[in-house]
């Protein structure tokens, strides 16, 4: 029922390389499409920032060792290339560095699916949490694209606090200072689902058909709703969100019109605009959620700076009282 592949952009080209072309509907086709435009589209950070990355990772093992020379060496060569990385583009901010994608493919009719949620809704009834676990497990028809970025406003600055730190001989710091620099790296997201790929590429194959065809457009017509409602028994849309309820009446409005005059052009194009919105309406917003954990991050520092401001401000009125009564 389900089949699952997972590779990182590195390997995608040898997937693409090895896979003879198929039917323009065919989910495979169109899965590879899709890796094909996201490795377009993924920009490879530049290789200060790796090499300043794998030197920060290689510099908190050697602190586990409790070798400080050699970490503050790599902290010092990590802070020189995420500078120079910086220096030849100051606008850098959420930098991707790597893209994992995963395929899980569900083979059911809508109709099939709705007897597994039917039964699962059973088990949940008599309380049979795992048993109802194993049957909705497999109830994915998606790609899901992670991405990993590194916040460029904040990470180098850890490199540099934690090279201080150890110029203090403070190992503990400087491994606080780098865990926090690590849990700033932000794994975002993005959900494609293959029933509405699958949908809007009939869409296209109904409407690239010559108009005398009237049978083979209605029937991928009729094929695009059928893939249109899986979306919908899976959860990836909602039969009474706008979206879901004007594809249908235009799918319905179209294969209408191809029975009378068939003067479709127009509605061929406001239905193929409306899926693609929803096909992208899907994903997660990447660069929304990474600043938004990135500014959680800077006010959580903002109010430790706080604290620690008004600890050593009360500290210091003690020490001033001291003074003055010697």
């Amino acid at each position: 029922m389900k089949k699952t592949l997972l590779l990182s952009a590195l390997t995608c080209g040898l997937l693409l390389s090895t896979t003879a072309i198929q039917a323009k509907s065919d989910t495979k086709t169109l899965v590879q499409h899709q890796i094909t435009d996201s490795k377009k589209a993924f920009k490879q950070a530049p290789k200060e920032i790796i090499e300043g990355l794998q030197d920060t990772s290689k510099a908190v093992r050697y602190l586990q060792h409790k070798k400080i020379d050699e970490a503050k060496k790599l902290l010092s060569d990590a802070t020189e290339k995420f500078d120079k990385a910086l220096k030849d583009n100051p606008a850098l901010d959420i930098v991707p560095l790597d893209e994992q994608i995963a395929v899980y493919e569900n083979l059911s009719s809508a109709k099939e699916i709705e007897d597994i949620l039917t039964a699962a809704q059973e088990m949940l009834a008599h309380y049979d949490v795992e048993g109802a676990r194993e049957v909705l497990a497999p109830l994915k028809d998606e790609m899901d694209i992670m991405t990993t970025s590194i916040p460029m406003k904040l990470f180098p600055d850890a490199t540099k606090e934690a090279k201080k730190a150890l110029d203090n001989k403070d190992i503990k710091k400087a491994l606080e200072i780098l865990a926090g620099a690590f849990d700033t790296m932000v794994e975002e997201y993005a959900v494609i689902p293959l029933p509405l790929l699958n949908a809007q590429d009939l869409i296209l194959d109904a409407a690239a058909l010559d108009k005398t065809k009237k049978e083979d457009a209605t029937a991928l017509l009729d094929a695009a709703k059928k893939e249109l409602n899986k979306a919908k028994v899976l959860g990836y849309t909602n039969s009474k969100s706008p979206e879901y309820k004007a594809l249908v009446d235009q799918i319905d409005a179209v294969k209408k019109e191809i029975k009378g005059k068939n003067i479709v052009e127009k509605m061929y194009d406001k239905l193929k605009s409306d899926f693609s919105a929803l096909v992208h309406k899907s994903k997660v917003t990447k660069v929304n959620k990474a600043e938004a954990k990135v500014n959680k991050f800077q006010k959580k520092e903002a109010k430790k700076a706080i604290k620690d401001t008004a600890t050593f401000d009360k500290d210091a009125k003690k020490d001033e009282a001291k003074t003055i009564q010697k």
